[in-house]
């Protein structure tokens, strides 16, 4: 039963395997519901990219639409972590490895485990130079574990300001050990080693850890959103209802709230994110327009 209808449908369901995509947009483009327009701001040319978790595939997706971003002639992007549980660690490095040409992305440490180490390489980084394309990371309590990764990479090297709230601390590094002689039939998850991100401090939120501890990624200072649960939940129901492809546009009435009428939801990280990139892209353009040193 269609929204909007009376009369239900029909609808013949095929077995198939479905490749979710890792990779979205702010807004489906008008002429094509199934693709995502991912410049956010067409003024200011601001990009906005919203990972949903990291998948094998997340790495080629967000190279794919960052390219897109830049035959569109993006000048500052922003990237979504909201509510991205993570994913895995190769995808993790391979995203960030887009945006650094060089430097720690994260190592692992444990008490009998060998240190592993993650570096960014030179080739294949996007949007140069950096001070021409400004970045934001949009975080909340629920990004966790490669989201935390990421957006620690891109704030130790000064690449891109964390915006939201702090991350929740999913810095643990598992191995599964099958059980009964290898028959698949049960396994034992145990956590060797933890997360560190590039300026040697943890990511990891241990039981006894306290609020003043090193753990988790914080917001850049004067970027903090602070957010109560009511509006955390009033956001997902927000983005949920705006990835929904509709044949017709949603009527506006009938939209209350304790018998009142309900203000429109504002994203006030999002918002956050966007005022603070048009600052810097002025910038960027102004210093572009200086002359070169030692000419009159």
């Amino acid at each position: 039963l269609h929204e909007g209808s009376k009369d239900p449908k029909d609808i013949a369901i095929t077995r198939a395997i479905i490749m979710v995509p890792s990779v979205l947009g702010d807004r489906r483009k008008a002429d094509d519901p199934k693709a995502w327009d991912f410049l956010l701001d067409k003024d200011s040319k601001i990009g906005y990219i919203r990972l949903t978790n990291f998948s094998k595939t997340a790495a080629k997706e967000m190279r794919d639409a960052i390219e897109q971003l830049e035959r569109d002639g993006v000048r500052g992007l922003i990237i979504d972590l909201r509510n991205n549980p993570g994913g895995l660690l190769k995808a993790a490095v391979e995203i960030s490895d887009l945006f650094l040409t060089d430097g720690r992305i994260v190592s692992t440490k444990g008490r009998n485990h060998k240190e592993e180490t993650y570096d960014a390489k030179p080739d294949g980084t996007l949007l140069l130079p950096v001070e021409k394309y400004p970045m934001a990371v949009l975080v909340n309590k629920y990004s966790a574990s490669a989201s935390e990764i990421l957006s620690a990479a891109l704030q130790d090297h000064k690449r891109a300001i964390v915006v939201g709230e702090r991350t929740y601390g999913k810095g643990s590094v598992q191995n599964i050990i099958e059980m009964h002689e290898g028959s698949k039939s049960s396994a034992l998850k145990l956590t060797t080693a933890s997360y560190w991100r590039p300026n040697g401090k943890n990511i990891h939120r241990f039981p006894d850890s306290k609020d003043s501890d090193e753990w988790g990624v914080k917001p850049n200072d004067g970027f903090e959103v602070p957010m109560k649960d009511e509006e955390r939940l009033e956001y997902m129901i927000y983005r949920s209802d705006r990835d929904i492809v509709r044949t017709k546009p949603k009527p506006a009435e009938g939209d209350k709230k304790d018998g009142k009428d309900k203000k429109p939801f504002v994203d006030r990280v999002l918002e956050k994110a966007v005022e603070h990139l048009k600052k810097e892209i002025d910038k960027a353009g102004a210093a572009a327009e200086l002359p070169p040193r030692g000419n009159a």
